[in-house]
C-alpha cells in the first residue's frame, strides 16, 4: 500500500459488517439474550432515541418492546375475509451464531415470526418477532475511531428498527398488501418481503443517517455502490474520492471502510487518490463500500504503525472464529507484501491451529507488533503459510 502525499490522512481498512434479516418457523425456541447483549441493547437504544437528526420514524417497533402492537382493518364485502387482525410484539432475543454464513459478519438480525391463522373469514396474524445484536462484532472496537465505531453500532440499530417498522407500514397502510391478505385462503403465505430483507430502501436510509451522525461529529461518510456491470468478472479497480476536496480534514483524519458484498479488498491513497479494488462476492449484485472519514485526534499513532490497528483486528475475529480463513490471509498479504494467490495450507484450509492462538496473543495484547510481524515473516518465508 502506497502512502498518500498527504501523509497526515490515516488509512484504516477495517472488517466489513453485513447487516441480515432472517424469517424463522413461527415455532423457533426463544432463548433470552444474554446480559451483555442487554446492557448493549439498552445503551444503543438510549442513544439513539437522544439523536436528534433527521431519520425515518421507526417509533412502531420501538413500541413493540414494551406492548403489543394491534393493528387491524375490515376487508371490502367482495374479498374472501371479512377482517383483518395483526398483534405485533417484538423482543430482544440471544444472538445466534448459526445464521452467520461463510465470509460474513454478522451485526444483527431483525425476525419476522407470525403465527397466521384463517378462521370464520378472520385472519390473524400474532408475531413474536426477535431482535438480536452481536456483542461480539459491536462491541469490539479495536483500530476503529471511537466516533465512527459509535456511529456504526447506532446503524445497525437502526438497520434493524427498519426490518421491522418497513413490514408494519405495509400493514398499516398498504393498499396493496391488505387486498393480498383479505383474500388469503387458508394454504397460501403471508408476503414479507416489505421488511426489505434486501435493502432495496434500507441502504439509502442507513447511509443517509450515517452522513447525518458524522456530520455532527465534524467527519463525513462516502457511499460508493459498485455495479455488476461496472466490473471486469467482478473485479473492480476505483477511484473513491480526492483528499484534497475535504480541507477540513487538513490537519489529519482518519479513513475506515465498510462493506457489503466486497471481498479481497486493497484500500489506500496515492497522489491525493483515495482508491479501493476488490471484488464482488456475488458478482450479479452491487457492492456498497462506506467510506467513514473523520478529523486527527490528538494522541493519534503516525501512519507508518496505524495500519497494524486494522491487522490486529482482523487477526483477533479470525481467531475467535468470527471472519474465514480469507481475511486472515489479506491480512498476512498487506503485512507482508505478498501478492501470490492462496498459499497450500490456506488452499486447504489446514492453518496450524496453533497460529490462531498467538494471533489471539497479539490481539489481546500479550505479544508486541514486532514478535508477531517476525513470525507471519517467518511463516511466509518457510510457506508454512
Amino acid at each position: 500500500m502506497k502512502k498518500s502525499e498527504f501523509t497526515s490522512l490515516n488509512l484504516c481498512l477495517v472488517v466489513v459488517v453485513l447487516l441480515l434479516i432472517n424469517f424463522v418457523s413461527a415455532h423457533a425456541t426463544y432463548e433470552a439474550p444474554s446480559s451483555q447483549e442487554q446492557s448493549l441493547f439498552s445503551q444503543l437504544l438510549s442513544d439513539f432515541e437522544k439523536t436528534d437528526v433527521p431519520k425515518k420514524d421507526v417509533s412502531d417497533v420501538i413500541d413493540s418492546f414494551g406492548k403489543p402492537l394491534v393493528i387491524n382493518f375490515p376487508c371490502n364485502s367482495t374479498d374472501t375475509n371479512n377482517f383483518v387482525i395483526a398483534v405485533i410484539t417484538t423482543r430482544l432475543a440471544k444472538f445466534d451464531a448459526t445464521n452467520v454464513h461463510e465470509d460474513q459478519v454478522i451485526g444483527g438480525t431483525y425476525t419476522w415470526d407470525c403465527l397466521v391463522t384463517s378462521e370464520a373469514q378472520k385472519v390473524t396474524l400474532q408475531c413474536n418477532n426477535e431482535l438480536r445484536l452481536n456483542s461480539n462484532v459491536l462491541l469490539n472496537g479495536t483500530g476503529v475511531d471511537p466516533t465512527v465505531h459509535h456511529v456504526e453500532n447506532e446503524v445497525v440499530l437502526y438497520h434493524e428498527f427498519l426490518h421491522g417498522q418497513l413490514m408494519i407500514d405495509a400493514i398499516k397502510s398498504s393498499a396493496k398488501w391488505r387486498h393480498e391478505v383479505c383474500n388469503k385462503t387458508p394454504d397460501e403465505t403471508i408476503d414479507y418481503s416489505y421488511a426489505d430483507p434486501d435493502h432495496i430502501l434500507i441502504n439509502p436510509l442507513q447511509s443517509s443517517f450515517a452522513s447525518q451522525l458524522m456530520e455532527q461529529q465534524g467527519g463525513e461518510v462516502i457511499t460508493k455502490y459498485l455495479l455488476p456491470n461496472e466490473t471486469r468478472g467482478g473485479y473492480f479497480d476505483t477511484t473513491i474520492f480526492k483528499i484534497s476536496d475535504f480541507p477540513q480534514f487538513r490537519n489529519g483524519g482518519e479513513v475506515t471502510l465498510r462493506a457489503v458484498n466486497i471481498d479481497d479488498t486493497k484500500f489506500g491513497a496515492s497522489n491525493n487518490i483515495v482508491f479501493l479494488n476488490g471484488t464482488l462476492v456475488n458478482k450479479t449484485e452491487p457492492g456498497i463500500a462506506w467510506f467513514y472519514i473523520s478529523g486527527a485526534k490528538a494522541g493519534m499513532m503516525p501512519q507508518g504503525n496505524s495500519s497494524l490497528l486494522w491487522e490486529k483486528r482482523i487477526a483477533g475475529l479470525w481467531a475467535n472464529g468470527h471472519v474465514t480463513d480469507s481475511y486472515f490471509y489479506n491480512m498476512v498479504k498487506n503485512m507482508t507484501g505478498q501478492q501470490g494467490a492462496y498459499g497450500e495450507q490456506f488452499g486447504t484450509g489446514k492453518i496450524p491451529y496453533w497460529i490462531r492462538n498467538t494471533a489471539n496473543w497479539w490481539f489481546e495484547g500479550r505479544i508486541d507488533d514486532s514478535t508477531f510481524l517476525n513470525l507471519i515473516q517467518y511463516l511466509v518465508s518457510n510457506k508454512i503459510i
